[in-house]
Parts: C-alpha cells; structure tokens; sequence
C-alpha cells in the first residue's frame, strides 16, 4: 500500500495541503483569515492513520452572505450554514478516492471521506475575533470495495473501517482583509 498516494487520493488530515489561503475567490463579505489550531480529541481509526497528528494548525479564510457561512481552505470553497442565532455554524462534505485499483479476481479498494464541521462564531456581526468548532472525518469503503489489505498496512493506515476522527478547532482572527 502506498501511505502517499491514499494521502493524496483523500487529502487526509495529516497530509492536508491547503495552498495559500487567498487562492480561492471570496464570495460574501470576507470575515477574515484565521490561524485555527486543532486537537484530535477522539479517534477509532488508530494512531498516525491517514496521516493524523494529535495537534493540527493551518489557516482559512471564512466569509459569510446572509445564513452561509464560506469555509475558504485555499483549495476550494465549502459552503455552510448559520442557524438563526447568528453564530452557531455546520458545514458537510464528502470525497472519495481510489486506494487500489481492481484487479483480475481482485476488487479494488475505493475509501469515501465524510467531513462534518459544527461550531460557534465569536460575534452573529461581520466583526468575528475567533470561533470554536469541531471536525469530524469518517472513512468508510464504498460498496464492492475490499480495503482489507489497507487495514493491515503497518504505517499510517486505519484499524478498521469504517472510523473516524474528531478535532477540537479554536480559530484567531490573524487579518480583517
């Protein structure tokens, strides 16, 4: 099994490469950039899987238009949801990734990322200091998918599958622009 190319088909917590923040375009009204500092606070898919660290720091760029939130990662724009309340946020998303490709007599293995975030805004104006979040990454192997020799994989693989991974996200405001 080839730790790196699953890094790179999943784009794993680890090996996450969020390019430089200001690569994606903003819509609504920019936020602000924030350092967000991670802690794995509960994992089931075993130490180093995927790639994971207990501490995780990386920064994004969050703007909002009415009810959605915009979680800017450098890479692409996931788009969220503000309750009511004016701060309390969600966002979801999901990939998936070839680990091994069939072979004669042999399926594949084909792995689906779920990423689920939940959290707080410090402020329901455009003024936000900082938030609080959880991220919760679930792996799974898509039907007709034998991910049997990843699992058995010494370094940087799963205990079993499916599992998943939740961090601790606190993010500071770094710049108003």
């Amino acid at each position: 099994m080839r730790p790196l190319f699953l890094c790179l088909a999943l784009t794993s917590v680890g090996c996450l490469n969020f390019g430089k923040v200001d690569d994606a375009k903003i819509p609504g009204e920019l936020l602000g950039t924030y350092r967000v500092q991670g802690t794995l606070a509960e994992s089931d898919c075993g130490e180093g899987a995927f790639g994971s660290t207990n501490e995780w720091d990386f920064d994004v760029k969050l703007s909002r238009f009415h009810e959605d939130l915009y979680w800017l990662n450098g890479r692409e724009v996931i788009a969220g949801s503000i309750d009511p309340d004016g701060v309390t946020f969600s966002f979801s998303t999901r990939v998936e990734g070839a680990v091994t490709p069939a072979a004669r007599g042999r399926a594949g293995c084909t792995l689906s990322r779920s990423d689920a975030a939940k959290g707080r805004l410090s402020s329901e104006t455009l003024d936000v200091e900082g938030f609080e979040a959880t991220l919760t990454f679930a792996y799974s192997a898509l039907a007709d998918s034998n991910c049997e020799e990843l699992v058995a994989e010494p370094e940087g693989a799963p205990t079993a599958l499916p599992c998943s991974m939740t961090y601790d996200l606190v993010g500071s405001r770094t710049s108003a622009e």
